[in-house]
């Protein structure tokens, strides 16, 4: 008999089902994307997305580094996926929010010509500062400390 090919994109959403039900009673999972790049997108669907959001995402990636852990551990380091959980359009979003914070702090340390230290953020929102702020030639970023108390500080050139 010829085993079916293990499915990593119904693997981490059957994960990700399984963790939104036992903390909603309304929770469904879908497949938004999967693609060569090795990435897999899963959106969850409810009436009350705060709950899974949490302050400032926290929850929402904690639960989206569980499920990488839980789907990718049957898989070499370079065979795993990155599994990309999002609600609501939330990683848009926040995304947006972060730029927009980055460029105004940017203007006032080119205004000022002093350095800024930006509040406590987690990897992928440092990321989106350095990213935002990278193309201007009058500012420099780096982060400092260690997590969850790490920060993006904001220099002049």
């Amino acid at each position: 008999m010829i085993k079916p090919e293990f499915n990593l994109s119904e693997e981490a959403k059957k994960k990700l089902k399984k963790i939104i039900d036992f903390i909603l009673e309304d929770g469904d999972v879908e497949i938004i994307d999967q693609d060569d790049t090795g990435m897999i997108i899963l959106e969850i669907k409810t009436e009350n997305p705060a709950i899974i959001i949490g302050r400032h995402g926290h929850t929402l990636d904690a639960i989206q580094h569980l499920v990488n852990i839980l789907s990718n551990r049957k898989f070499k380091e370079d065979e795993r996926k990155k599994i990309i959980i999002d609600i609501e359009d939330y990683r848009a979003k926040r995304k947006d929010i972060l730029t927009k914070y980055a460029l105004e702090k940017a203007d006032i340390v080119k205004k000022y010509n002093k350095e800024i230290t930006l509040c406590f953020m987690n990897a992928s929102e440092r990321r989106i500062i350095h990213v935002v702020l990278q193309e201007d030639p009058l500012v420099n970023t780096y982060s400092e400390g260690t997590d969850p108390y790490r920060k993006v500080i904001i220099k002049p050139q």
